[in-house]
């Protein structure tokens, strides 16, 4: 049987004394379709989380940005140091790699066995929000937690945190 992922995390939160605020929503196709959810609920930074590999395939990357803003995927790559072909992980890599389903990305996912050796890369501005809010494991609740508290669990869980500036 697999192991319960979301509740795993909540007990990290609490052992750190991370406080959140958990909201159950429907399952969101897109960034642009949850933003009045999460804006009525005054839930902090809209983010956009992506699973990213090298062109290899033989290095992968925790990505997380504004949800308004498009990803330049050779931008970050110069940034990384990587080959300007860099691309989504499949469904398989995501499943292997984070136990997660397209859809629910979340940077919580770095307890997730298999992540030991993922960065985070965290676009600059969204450390100037007062709040984040992240997926559980699932695309149907999401945790509203402090900025500080969030990079709290960072600390304490990534293999590496990377500040990325995502202008040119």
């Amino acid at each position: 049987m697999k192991e319960n992922y979301e509740q795993k995390l909540y007990q990290i939160l609490d052992d750190l004394k991370i406080d959140y605020k958990k909201f159950e929503h429907p399952s969101f196709p897109t960034c642009e379709a949850s933003g009045d959810f999460y804006r009525q609920n005054d839930m902090g930074a809209d983010c956009k989380n992506m699973f990213l590999r090298n062109k290899r395939g033989k290095k992968h990357y925790l990505v997380i940005i504004s949800a308004d803003k498009h990803l330049d995927i050779p931008h970050l790559a110069n940034f990384l140091g990587e080959h300007r072909k860099m691309g989504f992980a499949s469904e398989e890599r995501l499943e292997r790699y984070l136990g997660l389903v397209p859809g629910s990305v979340t940077p919580f996912s770095i307890i997730y066995p298999g992540s030991e050796e993922i960065p985070l890369v965290i676009d600059e501005e969204l450390l100037q929000s007062e709040y984040l809010h992240f997926h559980p494991f699932r695309n149907t609740a999401s945790l509203k937690v402090s900025t500080k508290d969030f990079l709290k669990f960072c600390d304490n869980y990534a293999y590496k945190i990377m500040k990325y500036n995502t202008k040119k």
